[in-house]
């Protein structure tokens, strides 16, 4: 059952999607995500935006777009689409000959790749026809602005059902909804000039407020003086660290080197049931599996080009999401130092485990909010410079998202495959897992600048994840 309307409209656009949207200018750091969904036969169209009509109540952020401004002090913020229509954001194309797979995953690259219309709530979601087999396909896109993976997946509840559902939706009387948003957003605005004058002072007032407590408490204990100060400086050594990267965690490839705004994308799949035992028997997680299984191809990818890889540069996502809300960001990213040729996968494995496992320290360590906050005070000229240097030190992007354990469905239309997209960010790769049913489904977004032969490497992954399937029975 869909959630009641809700006005929940907050104009102020925090410093984490304001990042993300800053970055968002530059193509090679599009933090844009998608969703290739496979079905078992075509979707109709009309039934689809329906559909996405009635859940739109339940989910403001699928109308806003990010509000144009000239004044000097006021950030970023969201407003209500003016001129929201439906029909420009749920369309249907047709794959292109000879409608194969291998088209499929073209036309998604090309989909992901396009840049989202000025002036409009910055998500698609795309229909896909003609595919030679006569299944189905969808193609969901979401600015990393409006929501991170698992904010994504809850906005993606508008489209996907846990039964096959074909009776139309109640009708929804979408233009009134939007009059009553537009109307309170209007009603809870600030005076004109007075917003951006607040937004503009809001955060060194709430910064002043929390020093002049902190003053308070140094004041009651002066040795907290000596412990404020050190913590305040490795937060701010730790963030730094973030924005500009630890040398060792660097990548040592001598192959992967060079980077470009092109995208070529491959997928794979293990059953969860196996990667579960082989995780197990190493005593480590299903994310600690996908991990190594990505290392462990970038060494072989390499080895067959008669290049010794010393290390894999790799990157995953810790949530720090605490509810299960829509829209939104909410994680960390963490490099990390996966070990090269001269060691065992196992030995790889536990090394990887180890690294990434939550710890008393890693609680500390700042979040993707502390990260933003700090990048606002760049200008987005250097801010893009420093995030492609960054990305090119990368060799494997990685992340994961819990999907559902139970058959989903888009309409009446089994998902056979749900297979998501990352940003690339500039690295050589992100590879983004999400689970399904007995299933893991990845996919992976390909810079053939530098991994020049992307089906190759996908197929080397595949190779990987099935040699585990086949250890676990």
């Amino acid at each position: 059952m869909r959630d009641a309307p809700t006005n929940d409209f907050e104009p102020t656009m925090t410093d984490d999607e304001a990042l993300m949207w800053r970055i968002g200018a530059d193509p090679w750091l599009d933090p844009s995500g998608s969703l290739l969904a496979v079905l078992d036969r075509p979707v109709d169209l009309d039934l689809l935006r329906r559909k996405v009509a009635a859940g739109i109540p339940s989910m403001p952020r699928l109308v806003e777009r990010v509000a144009d401004t000239d004044r000097p002090l006021e950030g970023l913020r969201w407003e209500i689409d003016p001129d929201f229509d439906l029909t420009k954001h749920v369309v249907e194309v047709a794959v292109p000959a000879p409608g194969d797979r291998r088209a499929l995953l073209d036309l998604t690259t090309e989909i992901h790749m396009t840049p989202f219309p000025a002036g409009r709530p910055p998500w698609r979601i795309v229909l896909v026809t003609g595919l030679a087999d006569g299944t189905g396909a969808l193609i969901a896109r979401l600015h990393h602005s409006a929501a991170d993976g698992i904010g994504g997946l809850r906005m993606a509840e508008v489209f996907l059902t846990l039964e096959p559902d074909t009776a139309p939706p109640p009708d929804t009387d979408l233009d009134a909804t939007l009059s009553e948003w537009r109307a309170s957003a209007t009603d809870h605005n600030l005076p004109d000039g007075a917003a951006a004058i607040w937004s503009a002072l809001a955060g060194p007032v709430g910064l002043a407020k929390s020093t002049a407590a902190e003053l308070a408490l140094i004041g009651a204990d002066p040795a907290r003086a000596q412990h404020t100060a050190g913590h305040a400086l490795d937060t701010a050594r730790t963030v730094i660290d973030q924005l500009t990267g630890d040398p060792y965690l660097d990548s040592t490839s001598e192959l992967w080197t060079r980077r470009s705004g092109g995208r070529y994308f491959v997928t794979a799949q293990m059953p969860l049931s196996g990667a579960k035992v082989a995780a197990k028997a190493r005593g480590g997680t299903i994310n600690d599996l996908y991990v190594t299984a990505l290392a462990d191809a970038a060494i072989a990818c390499h080895a067959e080009r008669g290049t010794e890889s010393r290390s894999v540069a790799m990157s995953f996502v810790r949530s720090t999401r605490t509810d299960s809300g829509a829209g939104g960001n909410a994680f960390v990213p963490i490099k990390v130092r996966a070990p090269g040729a001269g060691v065992t996968p196992d030995e790889r494995f536990a090394a990887l485990s180890n690294a990434m496992a939550p710890s008393d320290a890693s609680d500390g360590e700042p979040g993707l909010g502390a990260i933003s906050a700090l990048a606002a005070l760049i200008p987005t000229p250097l801010l893009i410079r420093l995030g492609r240097d960054q990305g090119a030190r990368i060799d494997v992007v990685t992340s994961n998202i819990r999907g559902a354990p139970v058959p989903i469905f888009v309409s009446d239309a089994h998902v056979l495959g749900s297979f998501p997209i990352g940003p690339v960010a500039g690295a050589a790769c992100n590879a983004t897992m999400m689970s399904r049913e007995d299933s893991l489904d990845i996919g992976i977004m390909v810079d053939p600048a530098a991994i020049d032969d992307p089906d190759r490497f996908g197929n080397i992954v595949q190779a990987t994840l099935d040699a585990y399937t086949t250890e676990a029975g």
